[in-house]
C-alpha cells in the first residue's frame, strides 16, 4: 500500500492470483476452468484488517472484500465507491460525502453512514495500534482520539444515514486521495465485537465485489463473486489467490495451465517473451514505485553523510538497468516516479562517479586496505538476488564489502522496524498518484519505522517544507514545492536511490482481456474477462 511496502516488487508484493471455479468451497487449491481468474500471492497476507495492513499482498485481498468512500479506477481517475458524490467546502477544510443507497455487507446487513464513522474512529483508536493513522491525522479531533483523551473523532460525523461529513484542522490538498487507501475501507459497525477480537477477519464481511469462501494459510485464499455488489457486477465467478513465494514454482504452475497471470522478472522475461505463443500477451505496466537501498541514518556507519553519498556514487545504475531490466526501468533521481506530480526530469540525483565516491569514503576513514563492511538485508527471493548480487559486485570494485542477508518477508520487516538492519534493499509503491505519497511517509520524521520512514531520516527543514507543500491547492505550484523537497532530501542522501521499474505480466491463454493500472495491487477484480 505506499505507503505500504505496498508495496515492493522485489520484496514483491505484487499480486499474482489463482482461481478455481466451484459451486461449493473445496479444502485445497485445484485446477479448474470456467469463469475463474487464477494468480498467486508471493507471501501469506498476514493481516486482512484494513486498519492494520501494511503491504500490497494484504491490500490485494482487502480491495476485493471491502470498499472505501472513493477509489481510483483503472484509468487512475478518482471515482465514487461507497460515496456516489461529494462536495469540498471551506477552501478545502470540509468534505461532505453522499452515500449510495441499497448497499449491503456480505452478511446482508445494510450499509450506512454509521459504518463509515465507526471504521474511521476505529482506525484512530489507540488500542487498535494501526500503523496507518497518518491517513486521517489531519481530521479535526484525530490527535485527541489517538492520545486517548476523546472517545470519538469530532471531525467525523453522520448528519443522516446517507451522509458523512469530515472536517480537517486545515486544508490538506491530497486528503481525498488518502481516502482511497485500504486503511479507509469500511467495516460493519454491528460487528464491532468480532472485529475487536479479530475473529471477524477469519471470514470478513465487507461490501466489496467478492466474498471469502475458502482459505488455507500459506496455501490459498478463495473468493467468490458477490451477487449483491453495488457496482459493476463481477465478470468472474471465482478468484483464488495461491501463496507461491518462489518465482520458478509460479512459472511452472503457469506453464502447466494452473495460473492465468504470471508476473515476469529479468530472469525469465526475454525467454517467455520470445515464445511465439506469448505474442501479444505481455503487459508492461508503468508502476508507481521507487527502488532503493535504505540506510539507517541514525546508526554507524550510515549516520555519516559522506558514506551515504559515496555509496550513491559507486553504483552504475544505467549499467544495471541495461543488464537486468533491458531498459524497462528509469534511473531514480529522487523518490518521486515519472508521471507523478512533483517528478522533475531535471532533478540531478547522483551521478556514477567512482572517483569522487572513493574520495568521500577515504574522508570517512575507509579504503581498500580498511574497507567499509556492512550487511545488506533483503527478501529471500530470486528477484531480489538478481539485483543485490550485482550491487554487491559493484561495491566490491571499490573496496566496499557487502554481506547479503536474505530473510523471509515478515522477519525482514521486523528486523528493519527494530533497527537491526542498518542497510536493506526495498522498494516503495505509491498508494495514489501524488508526490506527497513519495515524500511524507518515507521521509517525514514522524513516520520512523513501520510508518514508512525506514531509514530513520530526520530533518526539521524537510518536515516544514513537506507541511507547507501540502497546503497548496494549486496543482502546478504544489508540484514545484514537491520538487524542491525532493531535491533537498536527495542532498542528504538518506537512501541509495536506484530506479523506477515497470511491472510486466504475462496473460494466460484463457484470459480474454484485462485492464491493468499502476495501482494493480489494489485491483477489485472487475476488469478481467475469460474466454468461454
Amino acid at each position: 500500500m505506499k505507503r505500504t511496502w505496498l508495496t515492493l516488487t522485489t520484496i514483491l508484493i505484487g499480486c499474482v492470483v489463482i482461481g478455481i471455479m466451484t459451486k461449493k468451497p473445496a479444502t485445497t487449491a485445484q485446477k479448474t476452468g470456467g469463469d475463474t481468474f487464477r494468480m498467486a500471492l508471493t507471501s501469506e497476507p498476514a493481516n486482512l484488517d484494513p486498519a492494520r495492513g501494511v503491504d500490497v499482498n494484504e491490500g490485494c485481498v482487502q480491495a476485493k472484500l471491502f470498499d472505501g468512500l472513493v477509489r481510483f479506477d483503472e484509468k487512475m481517475k478518482l471515482v465514487g465507491d461507497l460515496a456516489e458524490s461529494w462536495d469540498i467546502k471551506d477552501e478545502g477544510k470540509t468534505y461532505v460525502f453522499h452515500l449510495r443507497h441499497g448497499v449491503t455487507f456480505h452478511d446482508g446487513k445494510p450499509f450506512s453512514a454509521r459504518d463509515v464513522v465507526f471504521s474511521f474512529n476505529r482506525l484512530l483508536d489507540p488500542a487498535v495500534k494501526s500503523p496507518r493513522t497518518w491517513v486521517l491525522e489531519k481530521v479535526s479531533g484525530a490527535r485527541e482520539r489517538l492520545a486517548g483523551t476523546a472517545s470519538d473523532v469530532s471531525g467525523i460525523s453522520a448528519p443522516d444515514e446517507s451522509t458523512v461529513k469530515i472536517t480537517l484542522v486545515e486544508p490538506f490538498a491530497p486528503f481525498i486521495s488518502l481516502l482511497t487507501m485500504p486503511a479507509c475501507y469500511v467495516l460493519p459497525a454491528d460487528s464491532a465485537e468480532m472485529i475487536s477480537d479479530r475473529s471477524f477477519f477469519e471470514k470478513p464481511s465487507g461490501t466489496g465485489p467478492y466474498t471469502m469462501v475458502g482459505r488455507e494459510r500459506d496455501s490459498f485464499i478463495r473468493l467468490a463473486a458477490n451477487p449483491t455488489y453495488h457496482g459493476p457486477k463481477p465478470t468472474l465467478e471465482t478468484i483464488e489467490l495461491r501463496i507461491i513465494p518462489e518465482n520458478m514454482k509460479a512459472e511452472m504452475e503457469f506453464e502447466t495451465g494452473n495460473l492465468d497471470l504470471l508476473q515476469l522478472f529479468p530472469s525469465n522475461y526475454d525467454r517467455l517473451a520470445g515464445k511465439s505463443e506469448n505474442t501479444g500477451r505481455i503487459r508492461d505496466v508503468p508502476a508507481m514505485n521507487v527502488f532503493y537501498l535504505g540506510l539507517n541514518n541514525q546508526k554507524p556507519p550510515f549516520n555519516d553523510i559522506h558514506i551515504r553519498k559515496a555509496l550513491n556514487m559507486l553504483i552504475d545504475r544505467e549499467a544495471i538497468i541495461k543488464a537486468v531490466y533491458k531498459g524497462r526501468a528509469s534511473v531514480a533521481h529522487g523518490s518521486i516516479p515519472p508521471g507523478i506530480i512533483g517528478h522533475s526530469q531535471t532533478a540531478p540525483g547522483f551521478p556514477f562517479d567512482p572517483k569522487q565516491g572513493s574520495e568521500l569514503l577515504k574522508e570517512a576513514g575507509f579504503d581498500k586496505k580498511h574497507p567499509l563492511k556492512f550487511d545488506l538485508f533483503q527478501k529471500s527471493s530470486q528477484a531480489a538476488f538478481e539485483v543485490t548480487r550485482l550491487i554487491q559486485g559493484e561495491f566490491k570494485k571499490y573496496g566496499v564489502q557487502v554481506t547479503l542477508r536474505p530473510m523471509e518477508w515478515s522477519a525482514l520487516k521486523d528486523a528493519i522496524d527494530k533497527g537491526e538492519a542498518t542497510a536493506f534493499y526495498l522498494s516503495w509503491y505509491g498508494d495514489y498518484p501524488d508526490g506527497e505519497n513519495f515524500l511524507f511517509p518515507v521521509f517525514h520524521s514522524q513516520n520512523w519505522g513501520s510508518g514508512g520512514n525506514r531509514a530513520c531520516y530526520k530533518s526539521a527543514a524537510v518536515d516544514s517544507m513537506i507541511g507547507s507543500a501540502l497546503h497548496i491547492q494549486d496543482t502546478a505550484k504544489r508540484a514545484e514545492a514537491y520538487d524542491k523537497v525532493n531535491r533537498t532530501i536527495v542532498d542528504d542522501a538518506p537512501w541509495v536511490y536506484l530506479w523506477h521499474l515497470n511491472e510486466s505480466y504475462l496473460l494466460g491463454p484463457r484470459v480474454e482481456s484485462i485492464e491493468m493500472s499502476p495501482l494493480f495491487g489494489y485491483d477489485k477484480g472487475l476488469t478481467v474477462t475469460m474466454r468461454k
